[in-house]
């Protein structure tokens, strides 16, 4: 049996803002993407940052990137975890197109997820937490 959640239009969020956690794993020596789906219709993705969990070992800046939908999608944020950064360490995004994290939507195959790439390097044992906001 598959599950299917029934999807009302009365409200965009449940609340404002609306906040998507997520927990990242930094690869080894590659490039990892994991696409977050959008359940709201019509939302702004409007800040993010990321709290660490697990030191990376002091072997390099790890970078983030949301993007538009898809691996190499447009890019909405970035985030720069520094080296030898602490647990506990708080990053915040920048924005880098700003208009294409407008009008997210669950509706819309083009606008419909946020895909997180984390550029690892050689042995990065980075870990952390990832909280995007959203606002109508």
């Amino acid at each position: 049996m598959t599950y299917t959640p029934v999807k009302t239009n009365t409200m965009p969020i449940p609340a404002e803002p609306a906040i998507i956690p997520v927990h990242l794993v930094g690869p080894s020596g590659a490039t990892a993407d994991l696409a977050v789906y959008v359940p709201w219709k019509d939302c702004n993705l409007v800040y993010a940052y990321t709290v660490t969990t697990v030191a990376e070992g002091n072997k390099g800046a790890v970078e983030i990137d949301l993007e538009l939908n898809a691996a190499s999608g447009t890019e909405i944020m970035t985030i720069t975890v520094a080296q030898d950064a602490a647990v506990g360490a708080v990053n915040e995004a920048s924005f880098t197109t700003k208009s294409a994290g407008q009008a997210l939507t669950r509706s819309n195959s083009s606008k419909d997820a946020v895909n997180i790439e984390i550029a690892g390097i050689t042995d990065n044992t980075w870990e952390g937490m990832l909280y995007m906001y959203f606002e109508r």
